[in-house]
């Protein structure tokens, strides 16, 4: 199981506030390259990524602003059609 960052959410998190990147990543104790690199897929974000994150967000929730991505085992596919509300 993977975790990753939920990118527009957090998008959009930045944006109400008026935050950029590097107001994040001061926000977060981090370095703006690495913001720069989460945002856009290029990095997982780390345990101090995710701990400053939550701090910054307060407003956010875990849910909100992180998803778990469980690869499917070899062979699976998943039918939209059988998955209720996809």
């Amino acid at each position: 199981m993977r975790l990753t960052l939920n990118i527009p959410k957090t998008l959009e998190f930045m944006d109400q506030k008026g935050w950029s990147e590097t107001d994040l990543a001061n926000k977060i104790g981090c370095s703006r390259v690495q913001v720069y690199r989460v945002l856009r897929g290029q990095r997982a974000p780390g345990n101090e990524f995710i701990a400053g994150l939550l701090s910054a967000c307060r407003e956010m929730g875990f849910n909100d602003l992180f998803i778990f991505e469980e690869p499917l085992p070899f062979g699976n596919e998943v039918d939209e059609e059988e998955v209720p509300n996809a």
